[in-house]
């Protein structure tokens, strides 16, 4: 699909979904360095230059204990399954199992211990998705290719679907991931979301740091505070900033010079809670902008005192629910009707 720019050249479009490569469930991939994806995002985009990019990253805290057990049973049982030896019809004699000597059953034992150690600790469930309006080869430039554990890592899935533009604009995930937990031990899919734990969150969810002043182009910074508002990981729970808005625009990001103090950054573990929340980065005209979005007023207003507690006051604005590029884009892929 291609968008017509304003110098009358034409851009081709995609939609994009960032999830686990080889569908390893349990796998918990984050960057090599917490407080750095989203700088690292950004200075891709930049160097990548498209007319348009969108980069939703959507979560919520979830409870998938018993999924987790259940998937620990499933592969413990055939585990044992294939270390029975099968038994010829001929001459009654005992052989191993092919699998027996396939990955699968040789990882299957240091699985289950990650699946031990996770299925209890508080979950987040995590979508990362987008549209790009540009050279679709640079999508692979974009740094979540270097998220990755000892499991699994993730990579960016390309679709042509226009219908994904309402997902977007409506902010929706898979919420419901059971069904790709459990084909883990049979047929696997890629789940369109993935698990991590609090202690995986401040490697996706932060602002960017800006080790120099040039390093991000695009963004609008701001004189930073030090002061922050109370609140940590635990005991009082940061204040909840009063809005008027489900949908919020960063006018300017604090200059931050190096990356937080370990105890600071902890408190970007509270950002999820069990209503939706979205943060994301929006790149139009060489400028990047962004949004934080929730699905009730009250939810948003304490997501914004989560990042105070952490960044100090931040200077917000009611957003629009569509950035602005996207206003021919309905009618050109035809979805003008669902989007209203």
């Amino acid at each position: 699909m291609r968008v017509k720019k304003r110098d009358g050249n034409s851009e081709e479009l995609r939609f994009f979904n960032v999830s686990l490569i080889n569908a390893s469930v349990m796998s918990l991939p984050k960057f090599p360095q917490p407080q750095r994806l989203v700088g690292e995002l950004i200075h891709s985009i930049e160097a990548a230059s498209p007319a348009f990019a969108w980069v939703q990253f959507l979560f919520k805290r979830v409870n998938l204990s018993p999924t987790l057990v259940a998937l620990k049973n499933s592969i413990h049982a055939a585990a044992e399954q294939i270390k029975t030896p099968k038994r010829s019809w001929i001459d009654d004699s005992e052989y191993d199992r092919a699998e027996l000597h396939r990955d699968w059953y040789k990882r299957s034992a240091e699985r289950i211990k990650r699946i031990d150690a996770i299925a209890n600790v508080p979950h987040v469930l995590l979508a990362i998705q987008g549209l790009w309006v540009g050279d679709p080869r640079m999508l692979s430039t974009l740094p979540f290719k270097d998220c990755h554990d000892e499991f699994d890592r993730l990579s960016v899935f390309v679709y042509r679907n226009p219908r994904m533009l309402t997902e977007l604009v409506e902010r929706r995930m898979v919420e419901d991931v059971s069904s790709y937990i459990m084909s883990y031990a049979s047929s696997r899919l890629e789940p369109p979301s993935f698990l991590v734990t609090q202690e995986e969150v401040p490697y996706y969810l932060h602002l960017p740091i800006a080790k120099q002043t040039d390093f991000l182009k695009s963004v609008s910074w701001k004189q930073h505070s030090p002061e922050v508002r109370e609140g940590g990981v635990e005991g009082a729970k940061p204040r909840t900033v009063v809005v008027n808005s489900k949908l919020l625009r960063l006018v300017s990001v604090p200059l931050i010079g190096e990356a937080l103090k370990e105890k600071d950054v902890e408190r970007l573990s509270l950002l999820p809670s069990p209503t939706l929340r979205s943060f994301e980065v929006v790149f139009a005209d060489g400028r990047t902008e962004f949004v934080l979005s929730s699905q009730t007023e009250r939810d948003i207003g304490e997501y914004v005192g989560v990042l105070e507690s952490v960044y100090g006051e931040l200077d917000v604005m009611e957003a629009s629910p569509r950035p602005y590029f996207l206003k021919e884009i309905p009618e050109i892929v035809g979805l003008e009707r669902n989007l209203g």
